[in-house]
């Protein structure tokens, strides 16, 4: 097949392309400004946005499939941002498709973040048939992600050859984008500039690695079902789980002490005013420390049944991590 991808030069992006270029021809959509290096041989890249329809219509034309992974994932952004790009994206390559006349199939790689939290219960879980509700948003991403999967849902229901993905927190190797969190959390707590942690250790929150999210995606446009929705998660673990197995792994204590709520969501308000003034990236905003609040727990049942996918637990990815953290020198 020959297929459009859009989001091909972001952390997860990269490694779909990755998986797809042995067994299809793909042509990316990239920004001017993109680096189109470290790219396997023979990708095609068609300068364009997915918020700018007209590149969009000219790089879809004779593709047979469209996987659409672009998305801004980022801590400091103004919600017409967040809006033009995780909405406008969404309803472009919808349209476009539709109108391209060749296209077979669309993959939309959407977030766990859509379904929502999961504490409701002791155990509780949700997969991709969990209704989209109304609910006060943490941040634009978490509103745009929900809006836009209400979008594909009506898309699926209008009979769009459409498939969406819902990955959970993504980990691994890769660019060290904002979208990345967790490595950036590893590195801050291998480097100790953590004084304290946020969140409760009972806290579940659903980790998969990278590599095995770009593999479901080629499971979902290669076997998807017309209309299929499928989480592609990994291990469910607890915060304290986690950070036991992180000091496990490296050797590097973790912090003991947990920062409460309202005083970690006032120095995040103090980092996220400095780093507005600065242009940095805050280590700790508000948003962040609601989303250690909640649970974010889930199940992959339907694309290990029906699409044949996998994941490994999160020692295995952890370690591989950990692994190519040491061979790149960001961990010396």
């Amino acid at each position: 097949m020959k297929i459009l991808v859009t989001g091909g030069t972001g952390f997860l992006g990269r490694r779909i392309v990755s998986e797809l270029t042995p067994r299809h021809e793909l042509r990316l959509l990239v920004r001017p400004k993109a680096s189109r290096e470290r790219f396997p041989a023979g990708v095609e890249f068609a300068p364009g946005d997915v918020t700018d329809r007209a590149s969009l219509d000219k790089a879809m034309a004779g593709c047979d499939a469209v996987v659409h992974a672009a998305a801004l994932v980022k801590i400091l952004a103004p919600p017409s941002e967040f809006d033009r790009i995780n909405l406008g994206g969404i309803e472009n390559v919808l349209r476009a498709a539709e109108e391209a006349g060749t296209v077979g199939k669309v993959v939309y790689v959407s977030s766990f973040i859509a379904l929502g939290p999961t504490e409701n219960g002791p155990g509780r879980m949700l997969d991709e048939s969990a209704e989209i509700l109304d609910r006060e948003w943490i941040n634009d991403y978490e509103r745009t992600k929900a809006t836009a999967d209400r979008r594909a849902r009506r898309a699926i229901a209008e009979g769009a050859p459409l498939n969406v993905v819902y990955p959970g927190v993504i980990y691994g190797p890769g660019e060290m984008t904002e979208g990345n969190i967790v490595v950036r959390h590893v590195l801050d707590l291998i480097r100790r500039k953590l004084p304290a942690l946020i969140g409760s250790p009972d806290r579940r929150w659903n980790y998969v690695f990278v590599d095995d999210v770009a593999r479901g995606v080629g499971l979902a446009l290669e076997k998807g079902a017309p209309g299929g929705r499928y989480v592609l998660g990994g291990e469910n673990v607890t915060l304290g789980e986690f950070y036991g197995l992180v000091e496990r792994l490296t050797g590097v204590p973790v912090p003991k002490r947990r920062m409460p709520d309202g005083l970690a969501k006032a120095a995040g308000a103090l980092q996220k005013g400095f780093a507005k003034l600065t242009g940095g990236t805050p280590q700790l905003t508000p948003d962040l420390v609601e989303i250690y609040r909640h649970d974010w727990a889930y199940r992959s049942d339907r694309a290990e049944r029906e699409l044949g996918y996998t994941w490994r637990t999160l020692e295995q990815g952890l370690g591989q991590t950990l692994a190519w953290l040491k061979e790149s020198g960001q961990w010396r």
